[in-house]
């Protein structure tokens, strides 16, 4: 809970419709379906991501870096993360949702093996913008690879 007000900061310069500190608080108290981690520079978050356990799946639910700390790997590294907790727990697929127009994060799922699977119309109530779904399949075990 300590890194809320640093990932609330994040969220808004990104997201034209931020998630509430309220919405944070939730997904942080909410352990038994959720998980959080913040990537920190000098002791400064400079990235996140929030995901839901569910069964055999894990869905990203938010991954965001400041905006000047794009491009350095921040979220490519919360990704393999979230791979690696997805494999401890048994997950074989992980999903996300991420808006069309949005090509620098397409660009980093695919290069990591998420794969198109679907559209969900007018997914974002801000401008009603299309959501692309992607999944990556997880072969293996815990020391496998994707």
């Amino acid at each position: 809970m300590q890194h809320i007000p640093d990932v609330l900061a994040i969220e808004r310069e990104l997201f034209p419709a931020p998630w509430s500190e309220g919405m944070f608080l939730q997904e942080v108290e909410e352990t038994w379906l959720s998980r959080s981690f913040v990537g920190t520079v000098d002791g400064r978050v400079v990235a996140y991501v929030v995901a839901w356990l569910m069964r055999d799946e894990l869905h990203i639910l938010n991954l965001a870096v400041a905006v000047a700390q794009q491009r350095r790997g921040y979220a490519r590294r919360l990704l393999v993360h979230m791979i690696d907790v997805a494999r401890e727990r048994g997950c074989r697929l992980l999903t996300l949702e991420v808006r069309v127009s949005n090509m620098p994060a397409r660009i980093l799922y695919l290069s990591m093996g998420f794969a198109p699977a679907g559209v969900r119309r007018r997914y974002y109530h801000d401008n009603n913008e299309d959501a692309l779904v992607m999944t990556l399949r997880i072969e293996g075990d815990a020391k496998g690879s994707a």
